[in-house]
């Protein structure tokens, strides 16, 4: 690949990803989440699926670990994840949604959801399949990153 092409593609990242959340992505969740942030909703996103250590929250995030550890802690004292210790190490700590958490990150989602259908439904079915591709094609690539 040649430099105009990479330049091209870090262009184009620093606008498409930018828009795309401020677009689709914005927070107008009716006030469910109260002083949560979206870093905190990303975690529950991620704890919604399995159990993960401080670690493997802050390795798949790119966020240092003392920012997760904080973030965590903020979670827990909400009553929205909760700590456990590892069976076969002492050592390692997991983190899970509690279910309160599990509730309202399935409500979160949902919200996040129906925002997203409402903007896309401006599209015509073209640009929606056009986008469906696309996407498509960037998760298949950022998975090989």
């Amino acid at each position: 690949m040649n430099d105009a092409d990479l330049n091209r593609i870090l262009n184009n990242l620093s606008v498409v990803l930018p828009v795309f959340h401020k677009k689709l992505l914005r927070m107008n969740l009716g006030g469910v989440t109260g002083d949560l942030t979206r870093l905190h909703l990303g975690i529950m996103g991620m704890l919604s699926e399995r159990s993960m250590t401080v670690s493997e929250l802050a390795r798949v995030t790119v966020i240092p670990r003392p920012q997760m550890t904080r973030l965590i802690d903020q979670l827990v004292r909400s009553s929205i994840a909760e700590r456990s210790p590892d069976l076969t190490d002492r050592r390692v700590i997991h983190v899970a949604l509690t279910e309160y958490g599990q509730v309202l990150a399935e409500d979160v989602k949902r919200k996040v959801q129906d925002g997203i259908r409402t903007d896309l439904g401006n599209l015509t079915p073209e640009e929606l399949t056009e986008m469906s591709q696309a996407l498509e094609t960037l998760r298949r690539i950022v998975a090989r990153l």
